[in-house]
């Protein structure tokens, strides 16, 4: 696309680097610029990159042994002068929001409370939306914490009307981008039945009656403006492609939907 946003990771983890960056490259709005881990420093961001981030993805899990973290990323933002931060962890740490300046903070999310739904949150970050997981909103609610009056609150989609097999097949194919002889490994299925059922999913999306035009043909879409906004450009950008990796893409964007809690 032609604003893609600029992403890179930090984390000491690489489960979760590779969770995080697996999602970025994903995405048709989203670009991974670097990932790298606090033990090797951070690299200087006006030298780093073509051009400075949009989004640094920061996982936060390792605080309580490197108190430091907050302050190594107050010192890159701070280079950076735009980035935004964004912060991932598997429980509340109640320190981050009190050590972040509210100009660079872009969101605090619950790995198990977004999910897939990762790159829906940059995207509305970076539009200069701060985004929040029911749980640290709570947190910043009961600390005061106020980084922008117009924020947003989300948790992750559970591939909402599957059945658990098509959820698998979809976490497979489409989240993971297998190929369908791969799938059907997985799946113990023939090659050619893997293809069937992935049409199927596809259907289930509404998918095959893109070209109709139907505003009911996206039937996972909610009533929110912001993702039918986002849903519109992925559509626009497409065009008239019937190739099979620009479907799987579509479909990506569909499977991760968030749920919005709130949209202040």
């Amino acid at each position: 696309m032609a604003d893609d946003i600029l992403v890179s990771i930090i984390a000491d983890d690489i489960f979760s680097r590779n969770w995080m960056s697996l999602l970025v490259v994903r995405d048709w709005r989203t670009r991974l610029a670097n990932e790298f881990a606090y033990s090797t420093g951070f690299a200087d961001p006006k030298q780093a990159f073509l051009r400075q981030p949009d989004i640094l993805l920061a996982d936060v899990d390792n605080f309580a042994r490197n108190p430091g973290i907050l302050s190594e990323i107050n010192a890159y933002t701070a280079a950076s002068q735009w980035v935004r931060v964004i912060f991932v962890s598997s429980s509340v740490e109640t320190k981050v929001l009190s050590r972040v300046p509210p100009a660079h903070f872009g969101g605090y999310l619950l790995k198990d409370e977004i999910g897939t739904s990762l790159t829906w949150a940059v995207s509305i970050a970076a539009a200069g939306r701060p985004v929040f997981t029911p749980s640290t909103h709570q947190l910043a609610v009961e600390s005061g914490y106020e980084p922008n009056p117009h924020f947003t609150v989300l948790h992750g989609q559970s591939y909402p009307g599957l059945t658990p097999h098509q959820s698998e097949i979809a976490r497979l194919a489409v989240i993971f981008s297998l190929n369908r002889r791969d799938l059907a490994d997985e799946l113990k299925i023939s090659d050619q039945w893997s293809y069937g059922v992935v049409s199927e999913l596809y259907t289930r999306l509404g998918l095959d009656e893109l070209d109709s035009g139907s505003e009911n043909s996206l039937t996972l879409i909610q009533e929110n403006q912001i993702i039918k906004s986002h849903l519109e450009t992925i559509i626009q950008e497409m065009g008239e492609s019937k190739k099979a990796k620009d479907l799987e893409t579509l479909a990506f964007h569909l499977i991760t939907l968030p749920i919005f809690d709130m949209d202040v």
